[in-house]
């Protein structure tokens, strides 16, 4: 607390003493002097250099340190850019810019009023001009149009391969960390921009250095009319074999002030106003949820597992409080049934001539509740210094009631045993984080100071029954087997850190940082078992499968590093070393500590050159080290499902990552193509994996009986993972059939490694596809988007020859929205999965068709009524396969059946007060 409050003081006597010179002024462009919103605004001389964006008003406001000759430079998208040497004075100083119009035609490619895309720094900005949608499209729908951005059919974004994490309007965050239901809130047509981010960690917005730390984010800027502006939808309909969906959302814009309501009830699938992407909850597999190994998967299906019930409340609230205090504000509540059936078989590698495979049948009935709160506030003590605090709270709680037939058996027929096994379970869980961050800038020469203080608590308590019923085959004999086992488990986290940030501008291009970060974690577990065959209310309590665990991980790492910044080019390099203290203790039911100390050398490298305006290259390197958890390491044996026994291991290192990234743009402005390509690859040391033995005949293991046939895992340490990804996307307009048509190719690369019975195996998993997409820019009565994606996978095991195996999946992706005659809308989408290769890695084909037929009522268009069908064809399936070190699932799940629905939909829409509550004279959006 001493140096805390110590770092306050220095603060608070740096600010007082600090003297500030305000400028300000606002931004206008074109002939009528509108007011331009997100203007850049640079003011600089030989020491010093300020950027701000103008806010909804076109104002912008900055503070300098000292008056003197100043170079005043503005730019926006569409116009020429200003440039002016001012002298600014120790009194308040008036500059107004007004920027002159830059295109009207250029080559016969239409441009009014905007360029197609512009890169700022991290930033791709994208004019919503340039890509027409439908009349009642959102935000999801747009950013599938871009280039380089994608929309799977669960409602996930990608940019340029990797997940949109994070979703921002007109720079403030929107929904939290929910992407999903933000764009699903926000109309297309409100949308100006769409800025794809390569965000940077807060530490390095405030500090200008650089740490290599990214998120993906999009930041959608509103038109200035939308500024103040409610609008909504509401739906309900009803449908054959009792579907039905109803829901509704209101956003109530008014300037700085932003709050959103949202509610859904339905029973066909839907999160927000998207069908078809609601993800089940996590299915108990064999293996105790342990002994899976680390795999690639390759989902052969629009959808998602099972059938969903699902009721939705949420709120978000965007505000300045006066000129310093920037925050907001997300609730939401979630409720979900789901009833999964699940059919999936399992090769596993035994020994080099001799696999075994599992055919099982899983029924899974669950239901999760969750409560999940997030708020923001920043706040502007002085122009040198901010506080950021940023508490959430998650609640959830759930149970399930599964049941499982399973057949094992080897490749050459011979049957070792079946199993029935009911598992009956309940969760309650609690995650709680703050973060305090303090930032200060000591000058305005590059001398900063950062505190990030963070603070995490988990608890989790759960309560299951498993019964199992076993019989075990040996030639003409069988033996049968039953167990009821009752399992309690508690476990508890606390996570503390500090990470103290310090940088200097050592000479004009250079930059120094020094960094020291602490963390102190402790978890523990304790987990009960209990023997219920003869006595289902109280049990007899099992010692051998029961244990108390306690984990303490220290971290201690500090880190020098240099950014040097000139003209094009920018690198940032720095050197970490990590000291890293585990002490495991087993406390029941025999006591045994271990204690392992481990430093590492944690070096990385970013390079960054701009060959001009639209043409970038970044590379980087990074070296880190993750810990184990808890649940690897705690050395109990879940002994529930006898086919299936896994156990923790207490000696478990660290794993070492080495990260590479690549990433190339080029854009030509003039003729609106785009072309990037976007590389990864990740090489990790003392990878946490598994070490996996299938008996061969009934043996002892530790104490613990294994069955002939039944597997027994643990975590270990092993070298030689590998992951690599890659994208290629090339785009531009066709302009006589005003499409835009892209060209996709993707690859990637995965080894897994393993040990199965003493036999080290490495699982590769290979793909290679091209892909092509056209996106309609006709008009709102003309939608549509189209691609195709062919993607070859080989699959190959160095210990077994049978587990290998290539096939070809071309995915077909279809949208079509048209208003052939005034108010008729027809639509229809398509989904398609086809497969060619190896009989047993390919399934039958995957068809999904919906469409609906709409009329637009009122004189205002907001009303809709509305017929739809979904699964036209009846012949939707989902099928996913994943890939491990040592074995090759195939599962496929039940979906929802074709059904009819009849709805009615509303959207509001108007203006609000400009002069009301809304109206605080706020800053606007944060500069990039």
């Amino acid at each position: 607390m001493k140096p805390i409050i110590l770092l306050l003081l220095i603060i608070s006597a740096t600010t007082a003493w600090s003297q500030e010179i305000l400028l300000q002024g606002k931004v206008t462009g074109g002939d009528n002097k509108e007011a331009l919103v997100n203007a850049l605004i640079t003011i600089s001389n030989e020491d010093n250099k300020y950027q701000v964006l103008s806010n909804l008003d076109g104002e912008y406001k900055i503070t300098l340190k000292e008056a003197g000759k100043y170079k005043l430079e503005a730019m926006y998208l569409g116009y020429k850019n200003y440039a002016s040497m001012v002298t600014v004075t120790p009194k308040t100083n008036q500059l107004d810019v007004i920027l002159e119009s830059m295109f009207t035609e250029l080559n016969e490619v239409e441009i009014v009023g905007d360029v197609p895309v512009v890169i700022k720094e991290d930033t791709l900005q994208f004019s919503s001009n340039n890509y027409k949608t439908h009349e009642d499209a959102t935000a999801e729908d747009l950013v599938s149009k871009i280039p380089g951005m994608d929309r799977d059919e669960n409602g996930n974004v990608t940019s340029e391969g990797e997940t949109v994490k994070k979703v921002l309007v007109d720079g403030k965050e929107f929904f939290g960390d929910d992407p999903k239901s933000a764009m699903q809130n926000l109309p297309a047509e409100m949308i100006d921009y769409v800025q794809v981010i390569d965000q940077k960690s807060d530490q390095a917005e405030f500090t200008g250095f650089d740490d290599g730390n990214r998120t993906k984010a999009i930041n959608f800027v509103t038109k200035k009319d939308a500024k103040y502006a409610y609008f909504g939808k509401a739906e309900a309909g009803y449908g054959s074999d009792e579907r039905y969906s109803a829901g509704g959302n209101i956003n109530i814009f008014k300037g700085d002030q932003r709050i959103s309501f949202t509610g859904l009830s339905n029973n066909v699938n839907q999160q927000g106003f998207m069908s078809d992407n609601l993800s089940s909850g996590g299915p108990r597999r064999r293996g105790g949820g342990r002994g899976r190994g680390n795999g690639s998967s390759n989902t052969m299906s629009a959808k998602s597992n099972g059938i969903n019930t699902s009721h939705l409340l949420g709120t978000n609230y965007i505000d300045s409080w006066g000129e310093k205090i920037d925050v907001t504000g997300s609730y939401s509540y979630k409720l979900v049934d789901n009833v999964t059936d699940e059919a999936s078989s399992t090769e596993y590698l035994v020994s080099e001539s001799s696999n075994q495979i599992v055919d099982e049948i899983l029924d899974i009935d669950s239901r999760k509740e969750n409560h999940n709160f997030n708020f923001r506030m920043d706040y502007e003590l002085s122009p040198k210094t901010s506080i950021r605090i940023r508490p959430s709270i998650k609640m959830e709680n759930g149970n399930s009631a599964n049941s499982s037939l399973s057949n094992t058996y080897l490749k050459d027929g011979t049957d070792l045993n079946s199993s029935d096994m009911k598992q009956f379970s309940t969760n309650n869980s609690a995650d709680i984080n703050n973060s305090f961050l303090i930032r200060h800038k000591l000058n305005d020469n590059g001398r900063t100071l950062t505190l990030d203080w963070k603070l995490y608590y988990h608890n989790d308590d759960t309560y299951q029954d498993v019964f199992t019923n076993i019989n075990y085959f040996e030639g003409d004999n069988t033996e049968n087997d039953s167990t009821a086992q009752r399992i309690l488990g508690d476990t508890e986290k606390f996570r503390t850190s500090a990470n103290l940030i310090f940088t200097e501008k050592l000479a004009k291009n250079l930059q120094l940082k020094l960094n020291y970060f602490q963390s102190w974690e402790k978890q523990d577990v304790n987990t009960r078992t209990y023997d219920i065959m003869d006595d289902a209310n109280e049990g007899d309590f099992i010692e051998d499968l029961s244990n108390t665990f306690t984990s303490n991980q220290n971290i201690y790492r500090p880190e020098a590093g240099l950014l040097f910044k000139k003209d094009k080019i920018n690198i940032t390099t720095s050197l970490q070393y990590q000291y890293s203290a585990l002490l495991n203790e087993s406390i029941y039911p025999t006591q045994e500590n271990t204690t392992t100390n481990f430093g590492h050398f944690l070096p990385s490298l970013s390079i960054n050159y701009k060959f001009s305006r639209s043409k970038r290259l970044r590379f980087s390197y990074q070296k880190n080290v993750s810990l184990p958890n808890v649940t690897n390491l705690q050395s109990v044996v879940d002994y529930s499902d006898p086919l299936n026994i896994s156990s923790g291991n207490p000696y478990l290192e660290g794993e070492e990552s080495h990260v590479l990234r690549f990433n190339y743009r080029n854009f030509n402005i003039a003729r609106k193509e785009m072309f990037f390509i976007n590389l990864s690859a990740t090489q990790t040391d003392n990878k946490v994996t598994q070490y996996t033995f299938i008996a061969e005949n009934d043996t002892t293991i530790n104490g613990v009986p294994v069955r002939k046939g039944a597997s027994y895992t643990y975590p270990i340490n092993l070298d030689g993972y590998i992951n690599a990804r890659g994208i290629m996307v090339y785009s531009k307009p066709i302009n006589p059939i005003k499409t835009n048509i892209s060209s996709m190719t993707m690859g990637s690369y995965t080894r897994n490694v393993g040990i199965t019975n003493d036999i080290t195996s490495f699982t590769y998993d290979k793909s290679l596809g091209q892909g092509i997409r056209l996106s309609s820019n006709i008009s709102k009565r003309v939608d549509f988007n189209i691609s195709s994606m062919w993607t070859y996978h080989w699959i190959n095991n160095n210990a077994n020859a049978s587990l290998n195996g290539n096939y070809l999946h071309n995915n077909i992706r279809a949208s079509i929205n048209v208003e052939p005659i005034e108010r008729l809308i027809l639509n229809t989408s398509f989904t398609g999965n086809i497969y060619n290769g190896d009989d047993d890695l390919i399934q039958d084909n995957i068809y999904k068709w919906n469409a609906h037929i709409a009329y637009k009522m009122f004189k205002n268009r907001r009303g809709e009524a509305r017929f739809s069908v979904s699964d036209i064809l009846n012949q939707n399936s989902s099928i996913s396969r994943t890939v491990t070190e040592s074995s090759i699932q195939t599962s496929t799940y039940n979906v929802l059946p074709r059904y009819f629905m009849v709805s009615f939909i509303y959207r509001p829409k108007g203006k609000t007060n400009q002069k009301g509550f809304g109206d605080r004279g706020g800053r606007g959006p944060k500069p990039f």
